[in-house]
């Protein structure tokens, strides 16, 4: 479920940044900052906190190595 759901927010993504290009070649400064700051910003944190979710880590913690004695 949370991968189709950063698959969602990549289109989305992929849709604002060709979007932000068009305006910004049309000289629509406007709408290119609300665009570039509105939802391609919150988009890709939203991309990244999805991603951190899906990566796999281990959580195992390694034990103190106890057979070395200091002299």
């Amino acid at each position: 479920m949370l991968s189709r759901l950063l698959e969602a927010h990549e289109a989305i993504l992929t849709d604002a940044h060709d979007a932000a290009a068009k305006v910004a070649a049309q000289g629509d400064d406007g709408t290119n900052d609300l665009i570039v700051s509105e939802v391609m910003r919150t988009g890709e944190l939203q991309v990244w906190f999805i991603a951190e979710h899906l990566v796999e880590t281990s959580w195992a913690v390694e034990a103190p190595r106890h057979d070395r004695l200091s002299a």
